[in-house]
This record gives C-alpha cells, sequence and structure tokens, in this order.
C-alpha cells in the first residue's frame, strides 16, 4: 500500500474509507488527526472517519517518529538535503511537508530535528481532467505556453499530471518535466524526460541546453527568480506549462514578479471541482472560455 510508511493503527483506520478521496493527513504531536477527505475535514477515529473530535486518534511523537523513519528508510543522514526543505517525497508522489526545530549554520539551515508535525499530501490522477482545456494548448500543430492558476488545494498538480499524459499521448515531441518535490515521479510515458529535486534555475538551464525539449512543465512559479527562468525558456523558443498560487488573475498580474504576454494561455481553475477549469483566457487576458 503506498500509505504503508504509516503506523499500523492508522493504516487499520484507513481500510475502512474509500482512500481515492483522501487528500491529506495533518499529524501533528498530542493532537487529534486531522484529514481532508473529499474536500472536507474530518478526524481519523478507529472506525474510519468521524466529526466528532472526541472520538479521534490522538498523534503521539512516536508516530511522528516512526513515520519520518519510514519515508527515510531509517537513514535520516542520506535524505538530508531534502528534509532541510522542509519536505520529503515518496517514491509514489506523496508529498511530506515537515515540521520541527531547524538547524542552522553560518545562516544556513543544516537540518531539521525534533520534528512535531507532519502534513502528508497524497495525490491523485484524475482520468481526463484535462480534457476540456486540451484544444486551448495544443490545436493544429500549435502549442501554447499555459499557466494554470489556483489558490492551493484545487488541483493544479493533478490537472498538470493530465496535461503530461495527454502530450505524451499525442507523441508530438519531447516533454522535460521539472520537478522541484518529487511530485511528478510516477508521470511516466516514452516522450517524458524528468529531472527531479532541482531549483528552477539549474533545471531551465540545464535542460534547454541538454535536453532540447519541445516543451517544459514544472510546478509552482512564485517568485522573480522563477518567472524569469520561464521567460529565458520562452525566448529560447520553447513552450512552457507552468502553475502559479492566486485568488485570480487580476490578482496575479498584480504581484511583482508577473511578466506580461509571457503565457499564451491562462487557466483558472474553479472551487467547486476539483482539477477542473473555471475560466481560460489568451495572452492579452480576453475571456477565451467560461467553462462552468
Amino acid at each position: 500500500m503506498y500509505l504503508s510508511f504509516l503506523p499500523n493503527k492508522y493504516l487499520i483506520s484507513l481500510s475502512k474509507i474509500d482512500v481515492d478521496f483522501l487528500y491529506e493527513i495533518r499529524l501533528r504531536t498530542g493532537y487529534p488527526i486531522k484529514v481532508n477527505y473529499s474536500n472536507k475535514n474530518y478526524y481519523l477515529s478507529e472506525s474510519g472517519l468521524t466529526s466528532n473530535k472526541i472520538q479521534s486518534l490522538i498523534c503521539s511523537q512516536l508516530d511522528i517518529d516512526y513515520v519520518v523513519e519510514s519515508i527515510t528508510e531509517r537513514s535520516i543522514y542520506a535524505f538530508n538535503d531534502r528534509l532541510k526543505d522542509g519536505y520529503i517525497t515518496t517514491s509514489e508522489g506523496i508529498r511530506i511537508g515537515i515540521a520541527g526545530e531547524c538547524v542552522f549554520n553560518d545562516r544556513k539551515i543544516q537540518t531539521i530535528k525534533n520534528f512535531s508535525s507532519l502534513n502528508i499530501r497524497i495525490p491523485h490522477l484524475i482520468d481526463g481532467c484535462s480534457t476540456k482545456i486540451m484544444p486551448f494548448i495544443y490545436s493544429r500543430e500549435n502549442l501554447n505556453s499555459t499557466l494554470i492558476i489556483s489558490p492551493p488545494f484545487l488541483g493544479k498538480t493533478t490537472l498538470l499530471k493530465d496535461i503530461i499524459k495527454n502530450l505524451n499521448n499525442l507523441n508530438i515531441g519531447s516533454i522535460l518535466v521539472i520537478d522541484e518535490r518529487g511530485e511528478f515521479s510516477a508521470v511516466k510515458g516514452e516522450n517524458i524526460d524528468n529531472i527531479l529535486y532541482s531549483d528552477k534555475n539549474y533545471a531551465f538551464n540545464y535542460a534547454v541546453r541538454s535536453m532540447a525539449p519541445k516543451f517544459v512543465v514544472t510546478d509552482e512559479l512564485s517568485t522573480s527568480d522563477d518567472w524569469v527562468c520561464a521567460k529565458n525558456v520562452v525566448n529560447s523558443g520553447v513552450k512552457i506549462i507552468a502553475s502559479a498560487h492566486s485568488d485570480s488573475i487580476d490578482k496575479l498580474c498584480q504581484k511583482s514578479f508577473y511578466i506580461k504576454n509571457l503565457f499564451d494561455r491562462y487557466v483558472v481553475l474553479g472551487n467547486d471541482y476539483f482539477g477542473q477549469a473555471k475560466e481560460i483566457y489568451d495572452k492579452d487576458l480576453n475571456i477565451l472560455c467560461d467553462c462552468f
């Protein structure tokens, strides 16, 4: 089971629910275990899920330590480069955020110890969720650089995975996936090349020179450096498909790092349907499709 890094008592409880609708598990030492299930919040109990906090299982320090030891294969040192970034990603693409005591040396973080909280975010493949927007990304042998926009936890990464799958099936050229957190590690195909756990600056420059992709896919353009990297790739003639956190396209345009006319298409996700487009805009921010 892909959640086998969890303590057995958790697995017994989770066996009583349909894990296809399980999105997040939050563990905090000494507190009830919270679960996001089908975009609603519950507590984890011996009988499955409950809205009653009193019935919830309580997370212990031993539980936290067990999970960390499991995901690091009982060799925390070997995973330290990823650990000090505040998360570890499993081979199935499950990202586990880690909170605890940060250890610094010369103002640079060296590691995290005395773990106190874990945020287990469980990815999902929703087959066909990008079908509606694919004609706006690729049509008549024309690829459009595309930015997926939404607040956290509405399915940007899920949508990107389905886009990659569809582009791979079209067999129109090499796809380079820049995967900083390992969340796309399960997405593979004959046209897909993956760069794992690299910052965007190195990966973008390395990718264009050495892998000669037709287009690049990456998650979360969130800094000025990220946007400049994306601009350099587009200026080199390579198309890019990426995502960004924002409540709306208007708010995105107000951010200091936003670069006008960088993308040909902007896809805004809706609150009601996980991984589904609400609106699609062209490069001049004219609406092309009101999907709901």
